[in-house]
């Protein structure tokens, strides 16, 4: 009986080592996705410089998120909390590498820059071409921040400050990817992007309009405006109330 007690012990603690060792393994087995989380909220004071129009007072917030590789076992967490997402990485990179992936987004940023330019100033009835040259110089340095989809939130930024103050003291945030003729395209991320702005006290955010069901799940207080144009968030941003 002794050694049948002492076989089954046994038994029971090398069943837990390698249940233990699996659990372990499991977390550098890669699973394919990325886990996409809530990212930095940045004033565009920060990072964006108008020549002759220097921001005074508060600006406009960019907001992004932050993605990284999912083992196996971070996967299985990421799954079961909803202030995270998944995303397959053979759908975001296709067959390009991540600093081919980079490299595109980074050139994606660039040309949002240039196409924010040109809605500001059309909208204020300012004739250019559309890849210049302007006769306002803007420059933003976005740091890590790639991809398009600041492309709203920057053309709203010159606007205020070369035109007229939308902002009234509010913290409004924004996304969207903006075409040449002042559409707002939707972006990825607005889960986490809506939770970045509320937890960070943001009182306003404009997102795409097809976004605007996502972001509103996860706005809690915090405003939510859906606008297919940038003429509509100047609209509706000047008209001054939060509701």
């Amino acid at each position: 009986m002794a050694k049948e007690r002492d076989f089954s012990w046994m038994k029971r603690v090398g069943l837990a080592t390698i249940c233990v060792a699996l659990v372990c393994a499991l977390h550098y087995v890669p699973s394919g996705y990325l886990v996409i989380s809530p990212g930095p909220v940045i004033e565009l004071s920060r990072v964006v410089e108008i020549e002759d129009y220097p921001a005074t007072g508060s600006s406009f917030y960019m907001v992004s998120v932050m993605a990284r590789d999912a083992s196996v076992t971070e996967f299985i967490r990421a799954a079961l909390d909803r202030n995270l997402d998944l995303w397959s990485k053979r759908k975001v990179f296709g067959e390009r590498s991540v600093e081919e992936y980079m490299d595109a987004n980074r050139e994606l940023m660039k040309g949002s820059q240039v196409t924010a330019t040109y809605v500001a100033l059309s909208i204020q009835g300012i004739s250019v071409p559309f890849q210049g040259p302007f006769p306002v110089n803007a420059t933003i340095r976005p740091g890590q921040v790639a991809g398009p989809s600041a492309g709203l939130v920057f053309a709203l930024e010159i606007i205020t400050r070369m035109d007229h103050d939308m902002i009234m003291g509010r913290k409004i945030a924004g996304t969207g990817i903006l075409e040449s003729d002042g559409r707002v395209l939707p972006v990825g991320g607005v889960a986490q992007k809506t939770i970045a702005c509320r937890e960070e006290g943001v009182e306003i955010f404009v997102v795409p309009r097809q976004n605007l069901d996502e972001a509103l799940r996860f706005a809690g207080d915090m405003k939510v405006y859906g606008v297919d144009t940038v003429e509509e968030a100047v609209r509706v941003l000047s008209a001054g109330s939060n509701s």
